[in-house]
């Protein structure tokens, strides 16, 4: 498979999971409040509201005719990390950070996310279009130790987890049992496993994009990124400059 574990450690529309955006419980089901900013070909950029109600949600103006909402927002999704946080990235220039939609919450209520920046399709199977995207947001996530986790193998050697996935279909596919997902259609040369993990993994984002396989409406993966822990060579360095400062400081005082 080629994972590598860190120890303690319409189309295109995949839904971003807005329990990303702090703690998360693996397993809690959610609707995905997004309201979305079109801004030519796939590229979109990507807001959230953590306050806010189903029904306000339903409800909020779209601030314009170039806006949407998430094409998944009446579908509940299951966030299988334990744990998962997001940093937004920088918006693009004009772009505000957050949006203040719904006068009976105070304040900016809705908050930039992410920012959708390429997708390509990959084909059709049972379960919908599948689809690869690059979404711009500093995302971790992190997989407990003794956790079922489900990863697929591209035809390029690329590893991804799944993270997300519909709830409606947990029925049909099983994401808490080993091969829950055996029967899922895939792109021609990828392949599918899972296991029970032995240690924690994982999984960020260190270059600001993630690389997303999605099927909308059913499920969405990440690829596998490793979290690098801190070399020894690194902790010696930062161990020699922490001594050195502390030398200037005693001599300052002298």
């Amino acid at each position: 498979m080629g994972i590598q574990i860190v120890r303690k450690f319409g189309l295109l529309a995949a839904p971003l999971v807005f329990a990303l955006l702090g703690g998360g419980v693996a397993t809690a089901a959610s609707f995905n409040p997004e309201l979305w900013e079109m801004t030519g070909g796939v590229t979109r950029n990507v807001y959230t509201c953590q306050l806010c109600t189903f029904e306000q949600y339903l409800n909020t103006p779209l601030p314009g005719a170039n806006w949407a909402r998430n094409a998944s927002a009446g579908n509940p999704r299951l966030f299988l990390p334990d744990f998962g946080t997001n940093d937004a990235p920088t918006p693009p220039i004009g772009t505000p950070e957050s949006l203040d939609l719904l006068p009976e919450i105070e304040g900016d209520e809705y908050t930039f996310i992410a920012r959708v920046l390429s997708a390509s399709l990959l084909g059709f199977g049972a379960q919908g279009i599948m689809a690869n995207v690059q979404v711009a947001r500093g995302t971790t996530m992190t997989w407990n130790a003794g956790r079922v986790i489900h990863t697929l193998s591209a035809s390029d050697g690329t590893d991804y987890v799944l993270f997300s996935m519909s709830e409606t279909h947990t029925a049909t596919f099983d994401p808490f049992v080993v091969n829950g997902l055996q029967q899922m259609s895939l792109p021609g040369g990828w392949q599918y496993s899972s296991e029970v993990l032995l240690e924690d993994l994982v999984v960020g984002t260190p270059t600001g994009v993630a690389n997303v396989f999605s099927v909308q409406d059913y499920w969405t993966w990440q690829e596998i990124v490793v979290v690098p822990e801190p070399s020894t060579g690194l902790l010696v360095a930062l161990g020699l400059t922490g001594l050195a400062g502390r030398r200037r400081a005693a001599r300052t005082r002298r």
